[in-house]
């Protein structure tokens, strides 16, 4: 076998396969156990940027507007996510406070700020082993805690729950919070290390 040769070992059964071309949208088996060893995604540093910027955006819109607004006996009472988790700790629910701001504040934009990072340095072809090893591990380690989905899930039964209590308006962050989830589900697919990984080789040999 040529020296040159890529070399893959599954994550399954440790069989080591070489690397095959990939043509966009299609995926490599592991010819002993047909676990899914690589997709290629056929993203690009520009769309994955993009798509980070959006995210930042619908992030900020998230935080800076109101989830919703109750009217009820001729009273309106407006709700953002940063209000709910303080409103949790005036009710000395200090845990799920500091949860609800874990979970869906301060990780998640330390996610988007790295992934827009890793991103611009692969765009500008800056790219290197020592600048993308801390960045990657820490997106691996902090993208389960980020957990906007779980909130999600959770106002929505609220909203079932209060419509026929209340009128609810539905505010910019809701549909923000929405548009983020499905951001974050692509960017998952396409922001991963085998792609960086391919994006510092192009950059090399185009440097």
């Amino acid at each position: 076998m040529p020296t040159s040769t890529k070399l893959l070992v599954c994550h399954e059964c440790d069989l080591i396969s070489a690397v095959v071309v990939l043509a966009p949208g299609e995926s490599a088996y592991c010819p002993r156990c047909e676990a899914k060893l690589i997709r290629h995604s056929g993203a690009t540093p520009e769309q994955t940027l993009a798509l980070t910027l959006t995210a930042a955006i619908l992030f900020g819109i998230m935080n800076l507007f109101p989830l919703m607004a109750l009217n009820l006996q001729q009273t309106s009472r407006e709700a953002t996510l940063l209000g709910a988790a303080l409103a949790m700790w005036e009710k000395e629910m200090h845990v799920l406070s500091l949860l609800v701001m874990l979970t869906t504040l301060l990780v998640p934009a330390l996610q988007i700020a790295l992934e827009i990072y890793v991103t611009v340095l692969a765009l500008r072809g800056q790219m290197s082993a020592h600048k993308l090893a801390a960045p990657i591990l820490i997106l691996q380690k902090i993208r389960p805690w980020s957990m906007i989905e779980v909130f999600m899930l959770g106002l929505l039964v609220s909203l079932v729950k209060l419509q026929d209590l209340a009128e609810i308006i539905i505010g910019p962050a809701f549909w923000s919070c929405a548009g983020l989830i499905v951001c974050s589900a692509v960017m998952s697919s396409m922001l991963t290390p085998r792609n960086l990984w391919l994006w510092t080789q192009r950059g090399s040999e185009h440097g």
